[in-house]
């Protein structure tokens, strides 16, 4: 059945951006009632305010708004394969930041991608998930080697709709490096 008789299926294309980074521009072609084609959500900070919240570069726009529980596969995909922001779009430095169901090694990451320091901080200031305290999540940054997909598998290729690990620091590229666990007002207390 063609991509334009399946109303649930969007259709989209990939170009690579003007600025050399390795994160792509995501065109969407055929979105059925979502607006991503009218509603430009460009990579990178500042990021859109809508409905007086900082707009994620992975939250998908529907015609009645912000669909602010929801990811827009693509984009996601796109930060887990080629190390990418979720929040702003960008490409993510040699290290990152991800949010822990735990504050122990082999924890869930609780989103399966990773974000900048200063996204981090954006992140946990306006998401009512990720500023819970009561949720008890911890945050530590990460090198790409720090996650798997399973306990004990690297996640060299990024799968996709793969749930993402923190590997222990002993079997990672620098098995020496201390790691720490920070809770969320340490996050919002630190520097951005």
């Amino acid at each position: 059945m063609p991509a334009e008789a399946r109303p649930e299926q969007r259709v989209v294309h990939l170009r690579d951006r003007d600025d050399g980074q390795r994160m792509k521009d995501v065109v969407y072609v055929h979105p059925p009632s979502y607006r991503g084609a009218e509603f430009p959500n460009p990579a990178g900070l500042p990021r859109p305010v809508v409905a007086g919240l900082p707009f994620p570069w992975v939250t998908p726009m529907g015609m009645s708004g912000p669909l602010f529980r929801e990811v827009e596969r693509v984009k996601a995909e796109l930060c887990r394969r080629l190390w990418g922001c979720q929040v702003c779009g960008n490409d993510l430095d040699t290290t990152a930041w991800v949010a822990l169901e735990r504050p122990e090694e082999g924890s869930p990451v609780i989103t399966s991608s990773a974000i900048h320091r200063t996204c981090l901080r954006l992140a946990v200031e306006h998401c009512p998930v990720l500023g819970n305290a009561a949720n008890g999540y911890a945050f530590t940054e990460v090198f790409e080697d720090d996650i798997t997909t399973a306990a004990g598998e690297h996640n060299h290729e990024r799968a996709p709709k793969a749930r993402w690990y923190l590997r222990p620091v002993s079997e990672t590229s620098q098995p020496g490096r201390p790691r720490a666990f920070l809770s969320l007002l340490q996050v919002l207390d630190g520097p951005s």
